[in-house]
C-alpha cells in the first residue's frame, strides 16, 4: 500500500465512514473493513481544458469558489508562499534542492487541492492548459478572478488579476519545450521545464507572476497540471532518472508523502487524456 493510500485511509472522513452505525450501509464485520481498506479509488482523468464540457467547467469553477469561501484555497496559497518548503529552484545551481523538489512537491500540492475540489463535486479533476497549443488564457476562465483571503504572516487579501503578453511572446517561451522533452537526465529535464514554467507564469502576469499570490488564480492549477503531464510523459522513457534527495528533503512537507511515491501518477490514481 502506498503512502498516499495510507494518508487517505487516515483521513477523518474515512474514519467517520468506517464507524457508521449498522444501518445496512456501513461495514458490519472486520472483513468488511479489510475490503474497504484494500479498495482502490476510481481513476481520475485530467483532461485538456479545451475538452471540458460546459457542465464540467461550471462544476470546476463552483468547486474553486466553495473552497475559496471556506478558506481552504487561502491556506494553500499560504503554503505555496512559504519558500521554506524548497519547492522552487532559488539559485543559479541546477542541482539546487528546490530544483530536485519542484516536480514532486507540486505533484503532491495539486493532488491535495484536487482532493478538496472533489469534496465539493466528486466528478471534478484539475484539467491542464496546454500552452504550446492553446496560446491564450482559456476563454472560459477569463472572468474567473477570485478574491482570496490568505492567512499567516505573508497573508492578506489577494484580488486575482492578469496581464497576459502577446501570442508571439508565448510562442517564444514555449518553443524550447521539444528540446526539453529530449533531455536524457532528470536535472537537465527539470532545469529546462522549470524555466519554461517560470516564463509562462510571467507571461500571464500580475497575480500569477508572484510566488506569494500565484495559486490564488485557478489558472495556476491548470498550468501546473500541464507541467505535471509533461513529467508524466517524459518519465516512463527515463524510469531511472529521478530527483536526488536525502534526509528530510525526501518528504514533500507539509505533507508526509515521500519523493519516491511521487514518481508514478498511478500512486495518485489519475491519468491524463
Amino acid at each position: 500500500m502506498t503512502e498516499h493510500q495510507l494518508a487517505t485511509l487516515a483521513h477523518p472522513d474515512f474514519l467517520a465512514h468506517a464507524t457508521t452505525s449498522h444501518d445496512g450501509h456501513g461495514p458490519k464485520t472486520f472483513g468488511d473493513l479489510t475490503a474497504m481498506r484494500r479498495a482502490q479509488p476510481a481513476e481520475k482523468v485530467r483532461k485538456n481544458e479545451k475538452e471540458l464540457t460546459a457542465t464540467e467547467r461550471s462544476r470546476l469553477v463552483d468547486a474553486f469558489d466553495v473552497i475559496n469561501q471556506s478558506g481552504v484555497l487561502g491556506n494553500f496559497v499560504a503554503i505555496h508562499a512559504d519558500m521554506g518548503h524548497h519547492q522552487h529552484r532559488m539559485s543559479g545551481d541546477p542541482h539546487d534542492i528546490g530544483a530536485q523538489r519542484f516536480l514532486p512537491w507540486h505533484r503532491v500540492f495539486l493532488d491535495q487541492v484536487e482532493t478538496e475540489l472533489r469534496r465539493v463535486h466528486s466528478e471534478v479533476t484539475i484539467p491542464y492548459w496546454d500552452w504550446t497549443a492553446d496560446q491564450q488564457i482559456p476563454v472560459w476562465l477569463a472572468d474567473v478572478l477570485p478574491r482570496v483571503i490568505v492567512p499567516g504572516p505573508m497573508g492578506g487579501i489577494v484580488q486575482v488579476t492578469r496581464s497576459p503578453g502577446s501570442l508571439h511572446h508565448l510562442q517564444q517561451i514555449t518553443a524550447p519545450l521539444n528540446r526539453v522533452m529530449q533531455a536524457g537526465g532528470f536535472t537537465t529535464f527539470v532545469d529546462g521545464l522549470e524555466s519554461v514554467h517560470d516564463q509562462v507564469h510571467d507571461w500571464v502576469g500580475a497575480s500569477m507572476s508572484d510566488l506569494a499570490t500565484a495559486p490564488a488564480d485557478p489558472l495556476f492549477f491548470l498550468h501546473h497540471a500541464n507541467v505535471d503531464r509533461l513529467w508524466s510523459t517524459w518519465h516512463p522513457t527515463h524510469p531511472s532518472e529521478n530527483p536526488t534527495l536525502s534526509g528530510d528533503d525526501v518528504v514533500m512537507d507539509p505533507w508526509r508523502v515521500t519523493e519516491p511515491t511521487t514518481r508514478h501518477i498511478d500512486n495518485f490514481h489519475y491519468s491524463y487524456s
